[in-house]
């Protein structure tokens, strides 16, 4: 599945607080249909979008 987010959508990305000093982490940015995530150390590499739904799925399995 391949989620468009369009290119009028401001993304206002988050790092995670558990992310050590040298960055190695993802960083999220929410919107009405999707996370985007993307790498922190290398932000020329782009970004994926995951469904809500299945971000929220996967955040839950991750507490366990």
């Amino acid at each position: 599945m391949t989620l468009a987010i369009g290119t009028d959508t401001v993304l206002v990305w988050r790092k995670s607080t558990f992310s050590g000093a040298n960055d190695d982490c993802v960083e999220t940015a929410p919107t009405a249909m999707a996370v985007a995530v993307r790498d922190s150390k290398d932000l020329t590499v782009g970004n994926f979008a995951v469904p809500n739904h299945s971000w929220a799925r996967l955040t839950e399995a991750l507490k366990r």
